[in-house]
C-alpha cells in the first residue's frame, strides 16, 4: 500500500481497535473511514483483527471499503479471528445513503382534528382489512401481490422485480407469511419504499377503491381485491396470526426529514394517522445513524421518539429481518398518535454538534 501515514494513530482510528462504537458513529466521515494508520490497516481492518463484529458492520454502512489491501496484503474479511467477525462481511448491510428506511416524510401520515375521527377512520380501515383474510384463502392472497401488485411496481431493473418475485413465490410455496417481512427488510431492492409510497399514496381512501372492485366483481367477496396489492400484503403482516409472536409495545426511534412548514404540524395535541408501515427501532442509536443533518435550513433534522402502547399496533421483527442488529420495529398502518411535546437535543455526527428537533409521540388508546 502506497500512502502517507501519520506515525500516531488518529482517535478515530483506535476508537475501532477499542471497539468503541459511539466515538466511531459520532466522527465517522469519508476523510477517515479508509485512512491508513500507521501499522498500514484501515479502521476496518483494525475493527476486523480484534473481533468486533458490530463495529465492523458499523463501519461498512458507512461505505468502508472491503477491498483495500493492508502491508501484508490481506483485505479487513481476511484478517477476522472467528466465525462471528466473518459473518459480519456476509451479512445484508443498509447503507447510510440508504436513509429512507428509517427516516420518515410528510407524506406518510394524515392529519386528522380530533381523536375521535381519528380513532373511527382507523378501527374501520382495519376491519375493511381484515376480511380479506376471513374470506380469501392466503395462497389467494399472496398470489394476487405477485401477479397484481408485483408487475405494477417500477424497479430499476428487472432483476430486482424477478428477485421479489422469487422470494414471495417462496412465501407462497412454505404458506408461511413471514417471509413477507424478509422482502420487506431487503436493502438492495428496497421494496419498502415501493410498497410504503403506494401505501400513503391512497391512505384511507383505499376502502373507496376497495368498495368499486366489489361492484365491478359483481360482489364476488371470495376473491382478493383487484388493484390494492399493497393493502393485501398490509393486512396480512397486521392480521395473520404467524405475527403474533411479534407484537410489540414500548418505546422506538425513527428520524425524520421534513419540510419547516411540514414540522409546523407537530404541535403538542395534534392527532396523527399513519398511512403506511413505519421502520422504527428500539435502538436510538440506528435511528440517529439516518438522520440528515446537511441541509438543516430546508429540511430541519428531526427525531421521533414513539411510545407504542397497544401491542397490536407493532411488531418488533429483528429476528426475521435480514438485519438483525437494527432492532427494527414495524409501526403498522393506521395506527393513531398524539404528539405529546417536542424540544431541542443535541447529536454529534461528522465531528460536529447539531442541535435537532425531538418530537415525543405516543398511541392513543381506543375510545
Amino acid at each position: 500500500m502506497t500512502s502517507s501515514m501519520s506515525s500516531q494513530p488518529t482517535d478515530f482510528y483506535l476508537a475501532c481497535c477499542n471497539n468503541d462504537l459511539k466515538t466511531v458513529q459520532e466522527n465517522a466521515n469519508r476523510s477517515e473511514i479508509d485512512a491508513p494508520g500507521s501499522d498500514g490497516n484501515t479502521p476496518l481492518h483494525a475493527a476486523s483483527m480484534y473481533g468486533h463484529a458490530k463495529l465492523v458492520r458499523l463501519l461498512l454502512r458507512y461505505h468502508a471499503s472491503r477491498s483495500i489491501r493492508n502491508d501484508e496484503g490481506f483485505t479487513p474479511e481476511e484478517l477476522a479471528p472467528n466465525d462471528e467477525t466473518r459473518a459480519a462481511f456476509k451479512d445484508p448491510v443498509r447503507t447510510i445513503s440508504d436513509s429512507n428506511h428509517f427516516v420518515a416524510s410528510s407524506r406518510e401520515v394524515e392529519w386528522l382534528d380530533s381523536y375521535k375521527n381519528a380513532y373511527r377512520i382507523s378501527y374501520e380501515n382495519h376491519e375493511h382489512m381484515k376480511r380479506w383474510l376471513t374470506k380469501v384463502a392466503l395462497h389467494k392472497l399472496l398470489k394476487a401481490i405477485v401477479d397484481d401488485y408485483i408487475e405494477t411496481i417500477k424497479f430499476k431493473n428487472e432483476n430486482d422485480r424477478k428477485t421479489i418475485k422469487e422470494e414471495l413465490l417462496y412465501v407462497i410455496d412454505e404458506e408461511d407469511p413471514l417471509g413477507l417481512i424478509w422482502t420487506y427488510t431487503s436493502p438492495s431492492v428496497k421494496f419498502h419504499d415501493f410498497l410504503n409510497h403506494d401505501l400513503a399514496e391512497l391512505g384511507s381512501d383505499f376502502r373507496f377503491v376497495s368498495t368499486q372492485a366489489l361492484i365491478n366483481s359483481g360482489y364476488v367477496d371470495n376473491e382478493p381485491p383487484q388493484g390494492l396489492g399493497q393493502y393485501i400484503f398490509a393486512s396480512i403482516i397486521i392480521n395473520h396470526s404467524h405475527f403474533r409472536p411479534y407484537h410489540y409495545a414500548g418505546i422506538t426511534f425513527r428520524g425524520m426529514k421534513i419540510t419547516q412548514k411540514d414540522l409546523e404540524e407537530y404541535n403538542t395535541g395534534n392527532i396523527v394517522l399513519t398511512r403506511s408501515f413505519l421502520s422504527t427501532s428500539k435502538d436510538r442509536s440506528i435511528a440517529e445513524l439516518f438522520v440528515d443533518c446537511t441541509d438543516h435550513k430546508i429540511h430541519p433534522p428531526v427525531i421521533c421518539k414513539y411510545k407504542v402502547i397497544n401491542p397490536k399496533s407493532s411488531l418488533s421483527i429483528e429476528k426475521i429481518s435480514r438485519i438483525e442488529d437494527e432492532k427494527e420495529v414495524l409501526i403498522l398502518p393506521f395506527t393513531v398518535f398524539q404528539v405529546k411535546q417536542q424540544h431541542y437535543v443535541e447529536l454529534k455526527k461528522d465531528c460536529q454538534i447539531h442541535n435537532i428537533k425531538e418530537i415525543e409521540l405516543e398511541e392513543c388508546g381506543p375510545l
